[in-house]
């Protein structure tokens, strides 16, 4: 039941599920909870989870980890630099998917992107995202791209297109974690999908520069600051729009 729910979250949030096979390799230890998951592609598409054998129900229904493996399908492989995308991308979208299905409420969801988003930010000796592979960058560095640009899209469209129909647009082209593609393709192909050039514009700004994201700002005008979901933000239309 698990698995079936977290393909169904990705499913829904991509319009299908990524790739039509992929092995699900589960490795039971000593405890309960899901502990850790990796994605490989080569020889063939598996995912590997590691969870303890006394995992209780309700611990499978909070778990995030199968959502954020099976999210990395969707997107084709990186080079190395460009890895704060893959896991951004699989950070981010595993709550929205997460919450469309009702695993998680809107309220929990901004709550704990406020605490862990400012682990994205640029420290002191930082360089732009395509320079710094620790794991705040790469995963909340990557992840504050995605609701950057997911803010964007949707102001730009009026709320008709955001970064699903923009990521949804690069599996409809073929682009899945089977192939090699180059992160210019990606973000292109995402932009044309949508008919913008946002993803290709904010990757030019962030790849190279340290720059930090003023997310206190960006908490006021959606809505979010404090704890507490303001419906009268200016952007509390736009906050919606990304978990409905």
């Amino acid at each position: 039941t698990w698995a079936i729910t977290s393909a169904d979250a990705v499913a829904r949030y991509f319009g299908r599920f990524p790739v039509p096979k992929v092995e699900l390799l589960l490795v039971p230890e000593a405890g309960s909870g899901v502990r850790t998951g990796v994605t490989y592609a080569e020889p063939t598409l598996l995912m590997r989870i590691r969870l303890g054998r006394d995992t209780t129900e309700a611990q499978f229904l909070d778990d995030w980890v199968l959502v954020h493996e099976m999210v990395h399908l969707a997107i084709p492989r990186v080079p190395r630099a460009q890895n704060w995308l893959h896991e951004g991308v699989a950070t981010y979208v595993e709550s929205v998917a997460r919450a469309r299905v009702g695993l998680v409420s809107a309220e929990t969801v901004w709550r704990e992107w406020a605490k862990a988003m400012p682990q994205g930010q640029p420290q002191a000796d930082d360089a732009g995202l395509d320079h710094t592979p620790t794991w705040g960058r790469t995963y909340w560095g990557g992840a504050m791209f995605c609701l950057l640009a997911d803010v964007e899209l949707l102001k730009r469209s009026q709320l008709r297109t955001g970064l699903q129909q923009a990521l949804q647009g690069v599996l409809a082209a073929g682009g899945q974690y089977g192939v090699p593609w180059t992160v210019e393709r990606i973000l292109s192909t995402a932009d044309a999908a949508v008919g913008q050039t946002v993803l290709t514009e904010l990757y030019g700004r962030m790849k190279d520069s340290a720059e930090p994201v003023d997310l206190a700002g960006l908490w006021r005008d959606l809505g979010t600051a404090g704890g507490k979901l303001d419906d009268q933000a200016p952007l509390a239309h736009v906050r919606r729009a990304i978990l409905v």
